[in-house]
């Protein structure tokens, strides 16, 4: 569970300790990963991203959910530098054509990343 303050408090129905935790468990996206039944792609940008990324990427990963995860160190919410454009932009046009088309981009440079989608593909059916 990673906590990052008053907005996790709104959003979630008190503090994560005592009375309040039980609302917290239901409504914490960290403790309902299991309920998750989609392909995922997920994208964060800054130092603090990684950090605020990780719990839900690892965890989708232990439940073998189907899950990608993305970094740009020096992103900002608003990208604006043409490289990390097209690797956001470009990186969702691919991950949706390949889960809800499946087709593969034959650009030699994405063959890696394909691979590596397609290892996920299995546990689309075996997550937990």
């Amino acid at each position: 569970m990673l906590w990052r303050g008053i907005d996790d408090v709104a959003a979630n129905g008190g503090l994560p300790f005592g009375s309040s935790l039980s609302s917290w468990m239901n409504n914490s996206p960290g403790f309902n990963l299991d309920r998750v039944n989609a392909a995922v792609r997920l994208e964060y940008y800054g130092r603090g991203g990684f950090l605020a990324g990780w719990q839900s990427f690892s965890g989708l990963t232990l439940l073998k959910k189907p899950v990608d995860f993305v970094w740009l160190p020096y992103g900002m919410h608003l990208l604006v530098k043409p490289w990390e454009r097209l690797v956001s932009q470009q990186g969702n046009v691919d991950w949706f054509n390949f889960w809800l088309n499946g087709v593969d981009d034959p650009d030699p440079l994405k063959a890696a990343e394909y691979e590596r989608w397609r290892k996920l593909r299995p546990s689309k059916t075996k997550s937990k």
